[in-house]
């Protein structure tokens, strides 16, 4: 079976939204299925339009020929010129490979080329949901909650979403939410996030970045990830501080980058500030690594609509490796933690929670070993790709079903 993704962007782009589909398009290959990934226009830096990575076969969009300024400064215009361009390409691929689904991931401009390429070739595709692009943008700060751009892209989320025979989401929040704007219950199926637990497993700490940090003896708390301000990493930094009140044994290590950053910095006060490493992005395959030297991974997330609704990648692979996660009291992360079981859950939004829950993991070292194994087991249980993945032959199979009966 030769499955087409739609992809807003991919790897080696650092997102949650890349790794996922790394995670997807290489678990599928092992499974036989024969994956083409094709990206948007939005995917932008690449040298050439056609790539084989790892024997998979991706294509790139570039925009059209029109003014760049136009193109920034009327977002319509912009949104157009994505689903056409991207609707040719899909079309293309899809007769020159012979492709047998469409499989659209997020933003709804995706799934809108897809519906329109699935008309023109009578092929089933699929859409998957895996955030609501409005949501990501306020949680960004890009535009407001119910702005103008807001309901735009709400409408426009909403007439891929009501286009699409199966639509997928990673959520159980997200299913419901789509049932309440009146979604058909039947075509929409969740697949979770998951993670390599082959790839992601406890090993030894690393000792060249112990040295490199000054790490020796300390207890290590940490987040990987993107700094971005739906994060919430101001309550991490705010909650260290407080947490240097009462021992210096420890620092906080901050492995990435994005808009939250230099905010990030300036919340520290010059006398802790050797408490803080901020290492800048990551490569992927020296992530272990930095996983490896710490002892506590904190996701702070603020409440909004879209951490209530989607689930975050990265503490899964903290727990896949063995480590305790502390994450906040958001839909997405209480479809993960469970309090005192498989990690902590902490007030969001909240400094003093946190600090709080922080003392006492520091001091007790058994805790978190028992609760870092405990978690290893739910994710190999629970969310290893190599099961969740299986997910997808179902909802392949069923699509190309009705395709077949409307013939």
């Amino acid at each position: 079976m030769k499955v087409l993704h739609v992809l807003d962007h991919s790897l080696p782009y650092f997102s949650g939204y890349s790794f996922r589909s790394d995670y997807i398009i290489r678990a599928q290959k092992r499974l036989g299925i024969k994956p083409v990934v094709v990206t948007s226009p939005k995917h932008e830096d690449f040298k050439s339009e056609h790539e084989t990575i790892d024997e998979i076969d991706f294509y790139r969009v570039r925009w059209p020929s029109i003014s760049s300024s136009k193109l920034q400064s009327v977002p319509m215009i912009r949104q157009m010129a994505c689903v056409a361009v991207l609707t040719r390409e899909i079309t293309r691929l899809a007769e020159k490979l012979k492709v047998e689904i469409i499989h659209s991931h997020s933003p709804s401009l995706n799934g809108l080329a897809a519906a329109r390429a699935s008309d023109h070739l009578g092929l089933p595709w699929i859409y998957e949901l895996r955030y609501y692009d409005e949501d990501a943008a306020v949680g960004r700060g890009k535009i407001r909650h119910n702005s103008l751009r807001y309901k735009m892209s709400q409408r426009l989320e909403q007439s891929a979403l009501e286009k699409a025979p199966r639509v997928v989401t990673i959520s159980a929040a997200l299913r419901n939410d789509l049932i309440g704007r009146g979604i058909e219950e039947s075509k929409i199926f969740e697949v979770p996030n998951g993670v390599d637990t082959d790839y992601f497993q406890p090993r030894e700490p690393d000792l060249d970045l112990i040295a490199k940090h000054g790490l020796a003896g300390k207890t290590v708390i940490g987040f990987i990830g993107s700094l971005y301000f739906y994060e919430g990493l101001e309550f991490l930094v705010d909650a260290m501080s407080l947490l240097l009140r009462e021992r210096r044994d420890v620092k906080l290590l901050l492995a990435g980058e994005g808009e939250a950053g230099e905010g990030l910095q300036a919340r520290i006060s010059e006398d802790l500030r050797d408490h803080f490493i901020f290492t800048g992005q990551v490569a992927h395959n020296e992530v272990r690594r930095y996983y490896s030297v710490t002892d506590i991974l904190v996701y702070p997330r603020v409440k909004s609509r879209l951490t209530e609704l989607t689930t975050p990648l990265k503490p899964l692979e903290a727990m896949a490796m063995g480590r305790v996660v502390v994450g906040s009291d958001t839909g997405g992360i209480r479809e993960l933690v469970k309090n005192g079981v498989n990690g902590f859950l902490v007030v969001a939004q909240s400094a003093e929670a946190l600090a709080g829950s922080l003392v006492k993991l520091v001091g007790d070292s058994a805790m978190r070993s028992q609760i870092g194994q405990n978690a290893r087991e739910f994710v190999m249980r629970e969310r290893d790709w190599k099961k969740i993945v299986e997910l997808y032959l179902n909802i392949y199979s069923g699509v190309l079903e009705d395709t077949k009966q409307k013939e």
